[in-house]
């Protein structure tokens, strides 16, 4: 009977490994693309959502909370909720300019950047987000560095109000592509900072 026993636990310790070869084998490592495939998808890139942490430390005011954002083409919806879910603001863009809902207003203007200055007293870069939340420096950036894969890791942007930043790149997430996961912004004119911890990524 315990021969029979020893038998039967050894024939299943075999299936175990067996089985867990065989998972492990299906297992397929991620291949990074090269610098120019990932460029030229990053490009092409031009409908996705996230959601992420973000948080803003200006010189008269600091607010952090949950952005998400959702790309569609060259228009943009998004909004922002501090930690206990009360909206901090909500912005829409489309073929006829922009419009922010804050403070139980709504609000309509050509710039999203402008108005949103005006309305939060502290400065984003909102109009160039579909680029450098991607990882891709807009045509009026300059000092652009790359790491040994190619990635972009930090650059100077110049936004739509003529401010400097200073974009650079902490965390990729590991996948193909290499979408950013932490991004950092430091204003040159006024000393703002802007800090995004991507948590999901959906395209």
């Amino acid at each position: 009977m315990f021969a029979a026993i020893k038998t039967g636990c050894f024939v299943v310790f075999c299936l175990i490994l067996t089985g867990c070869a065989s998972n492990s084998s299906q297992l397929k490592p991620i291949v990074p693309l090269s610098a120019q495939q990932r460029q030229l998808q990053l490009e092409q890139l031009q409908e996705f959502t996230l959601t992420g942490a973000l948080g803003v430390k200006a010189p008269e005011q600091s607010i952090s909370g949950s952005l998400n954002w959702q790309q569609q083409g060259p228009f943009f919806q998004a909004s922002m909720t501090n930690f206990v879910g009360i909206s901090i603001f909500e912005l829409e863009t489309d073929a006829r300019g922009a419009t922010v809902k804050a403070d139980g207003e709504t609000h309509q203007a050509q710039s999203a950047s402008a108005l949103l200055d005006y309305l939060s007293g502290w400065s984003l870069p909102i109009e160039e987000m579909p680029l450098w939340l991607k990882g891709v420096a807009s045509a009026e950036s300059f000092n652009h560095q790359w790491d040994a894969q190619g990635r972009l890791t930090s650059f100077t942007l110049k936004d739509s109000q003529q401010r400097d930043w200073q974009v650079s790149y902490g965390e990729f997430f590991p996948d193909a592509l290499a979408l950013p996961k932490r991004i950092q912004l430091d204003s040159k004119t006024d000393g703002s900072r802007i800090k995004l911890v991507v948590r999901k990524w959906q395209r």
